[in-house]
């Protein structure tokens, strides 16, 4: 029994001195690894829900989730928010041991295209955290909006100066997360209809694609918000709450140019008297540095444009039959206003929407 003893210490004894050796080397024993986890992503029988399943991944003790859509920080509770992977948001960490639970569903999404992708993670790697690549990315398509999101089209209790999300129109300059909310400023109600303007300029646009006199009835721009954007931004539930509105085109109140006639418009451009109507919430000065005038721009209207305050059209004429209104960054209304075809002013649509479809 001692032969035996002994012939077993003198092996344990031999393996300490190797390990020894081999480390002196650099010679370290093997790093746990971690697979890329797989995924699968589905949409929620509710049209709103993102289910995110992860298959097990060896040695893995945990995963975290990303998402990349139309996030917002007020609907997505518990976000870790870094926004700093390609545009993906860092939505969960699922602390579970890797055998377990491996699923998430995401709620209160918006209508529009979601993008997920994980990555596993091992806290005991040699007392150091290891993580794995990220899975492939996989995308599904919100068919509704979520509650988050939802619009209930029922605006009966909105005020002046209220925010209202309708429609929706590329804004994030991410044409691969869908198109987002549009968000639009109550500047007048009554029993029957409410009046809006866009919180922030939709793009950037000339008034006229050539430099001829013209007015806004027969305008590239108005033909673009009542067909190319009112399209594009609207479904059909939207659409038949558009008011199809009389607009008064007067003429240029300092220069005595001409509006034109009146025309009928799903969707318009304030004139230069309402962008001084106090009624409105603004100044009634056109030389007044209005805040409330004061707009900002989209990160796909401005596109490599670095300010966020922009200069936006109005539809009224300027000192010139070839010109027309504008109202600069500082809240200042430009009635000289600029020529037509000029391609560095952005577009803030108005419209009227009925409360009694």
């Amino acid at each position: 029994m001692k032969k035996k003893f002994r012939k077993w210490l003198a092996f344990a004894l031999a393996f300490v001195l190797m390990a020894g050796v081999f480390s002196s080397m650099g010679v370290e024993a093997k790093a746990i690894t971690l697979p890329v986890p797989k995924i699968k992503v589905s949409l929620g029988k509710n049209g709103t829900d993102v289910k995110v399943t992860i298959n097990k991944t060896k040695n893995a003790e945990g995963y975290v989730v990303w998402v990349k859509g139309d996030v917002s920080y007020e609907n997505y509770k518990g976000v870790d928010w870094n926004r700093n992977v390609d545009d993906y948001v860092r939505y969960a960490v699922i602390k579970k041991d890797g055998t377990k639970k491996r699923s998430l569903v995401l709620k209160s999404l918006p209508a529009g295209k979601i993008s997920v992708k994980v990555f596993s993670y091992n806290e005991k790697n040699f007392g150091t955290m290891t993580y794995s690549a990220f899975s492939e990315p996989k995308s599904v398509t919100v068919t509704k909006e979520g509650m988050g999101y939802k619009t209930s089209y029922d605006f009966s209790n909105v005020k002046k100066g209220s925010i209202i999300k309708f429609g929706t129109y590329e804004q994030d300059n991410n044409l691969s997360n869908g198109k987002e909310p549009i968000e639009w400023v109550v500047l007048d109600k009554t029993k029957k209809n409410i009046f809006v303007i866009s919180r922030y300029a939709l793009d950037k646009l000339p008034y006229n694609y050539e430099g001829v006199d013209i007015v806004w009835e027969d305008c590239t721009l108005r033909k673009w918000l009542n067909e190319e954007f009112y399209e594009s931004a609207f479904n059909q539930e939207e659409k038949d709450l558009i008011k199809s509105a009389t607009v008064e085109n007067f003429d240029n109140a300092i220069f005595d140019i001409a509006g034109g006639e009146d025309t009928k418009d799903k969707v318009f451009l304030l004139s230069q008297l309402e962008s001084i109507n106090t009624d409105f919430g603004f100044d009634s000065d056109y030389d007044t540095y209005d805040e409330t005038r004061v707009c900002e721009a989209t990160k796909y209207a401005r596109n490599s444009e670095s300010t966020d305050t922009c200069r936006w059209w109005l539809r009224s004429p300027g000192n010139g039959a070839g010109s027309a209104a504008i109202v600069y960054e500082s809240g200042f209304v430009f009635s000289v206003g600029y020529y037509v075809d000029t391609d560095i002013v952005f577009v803030r649509p108005a419209m009227v929407i009925t409360l009694n479809p």
